[in-house]
Order: structure tokens, then C-alpha cells, then sequence
């Protein structure tokens, strides 16, 4: 009889260097697809940091943007306009920007007030600034007028130890920023664009009147900067430049850059 040939009954299989091989393979692919992976997750949080901080500055800048284009608003002022020999002028014109640009002080005729008067019990005096807490953290904080309060840029800040944080009744300045999850790093309110002139003090003449019935155009570029508190490295800035609406009828630019002050009843 013929005999098998030798190594006919072995068992068909994997040598132990192709399984070597294989593995380190699959391994190979398997690393490439944890590292697309974090990458997918890292990308898409640091997305979403970023898309959170520019929200919180975009928040800001818009009620920024929105009151100081309301800056000056005066219900009787076309009286002051249709009266070319007039020396009366608005109340509401001057606006305070502090020496460090980072506290705007202003002044806009609100319902019930009386019209071309400042009414502080109705909230007609307000201010926009950026401070720091005991810790450091910037916040943009806003205050308006009471009976017994008015606007300052140096008023105290709101107690920032407790949360929610509580207006400070003595100065009226309360959190508009959360300085929880933001740290506002700049905050400038800049002129911009604004007519100079020697002879006028920076007015223009209004037709038909004077340099005393004059009117001063104003543009404010507004700044805002910061980081996220739990991720500093994220920092993002926003801009935005501001028309005034209310252009200022004073006598001379000294007057125009003035706090708004109260009138009494």
C-alpha cells in the first residue's frame, strides 16, 4: 500500500509572526482612528469655547452699541433746533468718557420724564463701565439713576461673593457680563472721526445760527476683549463703531464731554 506523505494531516493556520503582523496592523489602523477621533472632540469643544465666548461679547457689545445710540435723545430738542438765535441747549448732550476710555457716563429722555429735562428718579442718567473682582475678573457692569443715586464711574461695585450678585443700591452699578464663565480683559469706548476745528472748539455752525447754536458730530468705537475663565487660552475681541444720534448743541466742545446732570423739579 502507499503510504501518506509526510505533513498531508497538518492543521491549516496562522503562523505566530503573520498573527504578529496582523496585529500590529490592526493596531496601526485602530491608533489612526483614536487620533481622528480626539481630534473630531478637541476640535469641535474648542469650537464650541470659542462659539460661547463670542456670544457672551457679542451680548455685551450689542446693549452697548444699542444705548449709546440712544446717548442724548431729548424729546424737546427740536425746539432748540427751529430757534437759530436760541441759547438754549439740550440737557441731555454731554457725555463723560473716563480718562482710561473704559467708563461712559450718558444721559436719554425716557417715558414718563419730563420732555428736555434729566429725571434721575426715572432712570434717565446711566453708565456703562468695566471693573474687576476681588479675584481679578473683569466684568462689564451697567448702572442707571434713582431718586437717590446717580451714575459715577468711580460708584461701588455689586458684591461679587455671592451669586446671583445683587445690584449695589448705594452706587446703582450692577454685573452685565457673568464673571463666572467670562473675564472681560479690555473694554474702551474711543472717539472716532470727530470733526476738529480750531476756531469752533470741534463744532459746526448750525446754518442760519452761530458757533454758539453749533452742532458736534459724534462716533464712538467701542472695544471689548476677554477670555473664558475655566479656558484662558480661549480669547476672542469684538468691535463695533457707533454713530451717535443725538449730536451734541453745546457752546463749546469743553461742555460736550461734561456727566449729564439732574434738573431740579
Amino acid at each position: 500500500m502507499n503510504q501518506p506523505k509526510a505533513g498531508r494531516n497538518r492543521s491549516a493556520g496562522f503562523s505566530l509572526i503573520e498573527l504578529m503582523v496582523a496585529l500590529v496592523a490592526g493596531l496601526i489602523v485602530l491608533g489612526a482612528v483614536l487620533a481622528f477621533t480626539v481630534s473630531s472632540v478637541k476640535s469641535n469643544s474648542d469650537f464650541v469655547k470659542s462659539t460661547r465666548l463670542m456670544q457672551e461679547l457679542r451680548n455685551s457689545s450689542d446693549f452697548i452699541t444699542s444705548e449709546l445710540k440712544r446717548a442724548g435723545y431729548d424729546e424737546a430738542a427740536m425746539t432748540y433746533l427751529a430757534n437759530p438765535v436760541s441759547t438754549e441747549v439740550s440737557l441731555f448732550a454731554p457725555i463723560l468718557v473716563s480718562a482710561g476710555n473704559n467708563c461712559v457716563i450718558y444721559a436719554y429722555d425716557r417715558q414718563p420724564g419730563r420732555p428736555g429735562k434729566v429725571d434721575v428718579d426715572n432712570g434717565e442718567i446711566r453708565g456703562i463701565r468695566r471693573a474687576t473682582t476681588a479675584d481679578g475678573t473683569g466684568v462689564i457692569e451697567v448702572a442707571e439713576s434713582t431718586a437717590t443715586v446717580t451714575p459715577a464711574c468711580n460708584g461701588a461695585q455689586p458684591d461679587y461673593s455671592q451669586y446671583p450678585t445683587t445690584c449695589n443700591a448705594a452706587s446703582g452699578w450692577c454685573p452685565l457680563s457673568d464673571p463666572r464663565s467670562v473675564d472681560i480683559r479690555v473694554f474702551t469706548v474711543n472717539t472716532a472721526n470727530v470733526p476738529t476745528d480750531t476756531n469752533t472748539h470741534g463744532l459746526r455752525p448750525i446754518p442760519g445760527g452761530s458757533t454758539f447754536n453749533a452742532l458736534q458730530l459724534r462716533e464712538f468705537q467701542v472695544t471689548l476683549a476677554g477670555n473664558l475663565r475655566n479656558d484662558p487660552a480661549v480669547t476672542r475681541e469684538v468691535r463695533a463703531n457707533i454713530k451717535v444720534r443725538a449730536d451734541c448743541l453745546r457752546q463749546n466742545l469743553a461742555a460736550c464731554i461734561l456727566a449729564p446732570v439732574s434738573t431740579p423739579p
